[in-house]
Order: structure tokens, then sequence, then C-alpha cells
């Protein structure tokens, strides 16, 4: 599910708070999904652990549990977290949990974590945690849309996700994603509800 949905690409999150609207870019690369396991084996490279569990030839000694029992919370809400382009309904800062992050996307079930790099924002940590527990109070946004491209791709081309009652003209007209979003060529998910307002 990660290879299919995540793995080479970036996630573009735009949201909204008391009317303020900001958006933030996630890439996904095949080296990071090893860490979103738990798993803490340090035998085998991270590309090489995406690569094994991909061809289904991951040995028991790849696979390091944490004592702890996180591995295992990270393992329940993987399948949910490889779906976050579908899925995120709130993003907000981080608040003090027990990975140093810098922004959360999530819901009330699953969070994902992540850490500022050159820009662009990389996946730390799988939590199973309420991002409203997570997450700073004062930095929690709602999803209204979700992007996602190719990495090699410079704009954004298809949308996976919009918040019920929000058009696809009102995001359109937020101007920072003019440099980021081609609007007039989107590809929309098969199971996508037109609103009569969509016209952009």
């Amino acid at each position: 599910m990660y290879d299919e949905n995540l793995a080479d690409k970036c996630v573009l999150f735009v949201t909204d708070s008391k009317g303020n609207s900001a958006d933030f870019e996630a890439q996904f690369m095949r080296h990071n999904f090893k860490h979103l396991t738990g798993s803490a084996a340090v035998n085998i490279d991270p590309e090489v652990f995406y690569n094994r569990a991909i061809e289904n030839r991951l040995q028991p000694n790849n696979i390091v549990l944490s004592p702890d029992g996180t591995s295992s919370m990270k393992l329940s809400v993987l399948p949910k977290l490889v779906n976050i382009h579908n899925t995120a309904r709130m993003v907000g800062n981080y608040a003090g949990a027990r990975v140093v992050v810098d922004k959360y996307a999530g819901t009330t079930a699953s969070v994902l974590g992540f850490k500022a790099v050159n820009n662009i924002y990389v996946p730390l940590t799988a939590l199973k945690e309420n991002i409203n527990d997570v997450a700073d109070k004062s930095s929690r946004s709602r999803v209204l849309a979700i992007f996602t491209k190719a990495v090699k791709d410079s704009l954004y081309t298809f949308i996976s996700y919009r918040a019920h009652n929000v058009t696809l003209s009102a995001i359109a007209s937020i101007k920072t994603l003019s440099l980021k979003v081609d609007f007039s060529n989107l590809i929309f998910p098969d199971n996508w509800t037109p609103s009569v307002d969509d016209g952009i």
C-alpha cells in the first residue's frame, strides 16, 4: 500500500484555521518506510528493507520490535497511515509527544509525524494517537484538500481529498497554491463526487 500510494511521491496538505489558509508539503521516499514500521534493526539498510518487504523477502532478523510496545502500536495504524493522502483531517505542530517532530497530520485515531528537512517535510513516525492530544492546540488546522504528485513532477496534478463543504473553486482561489497546483489539468479519483460549485 505504501508502494502504491506514497512511495516516491509528494503530498500537499491545504489547511484552514479561523479563515487563514496554509499548506505544507511532505515527501515520501522508499527509505522512509522502515522507520514508520518501528523496526529497530540496524543490520539492514532502509532502502534494502523496503525492497525486501515489497518482494516478500524480509528475514526475521531484519525486524526488531521495540520492547516498549511502540512497534506494535505503529504497525496497528500503519495501514491507515499509508492512506494519509485520503484520510488526514487535521494538521498541527509538535506539542511535546514522545518523538520530537515538527508537524503532525492525521485523525482522532492515528497520526503521522513529520520533520522539516530542506524546506520539505519527511515522515518520521507513526503514532496510535488522537491528533488533538499530540498537536499544539493553537496550531491545529482543518484539512481542506490534499493533492499528490510524483517527486519528479513540478506541479501537483492529482487531488485525492476535498472537505465536503469546500468547493474546488474556493481552494483554487488560495493564492499560494497557484504556483504549486495545476488546476487546469487536475486528475480526480474514480470515486470523486463533483460539486455544482466546482468550476474554476
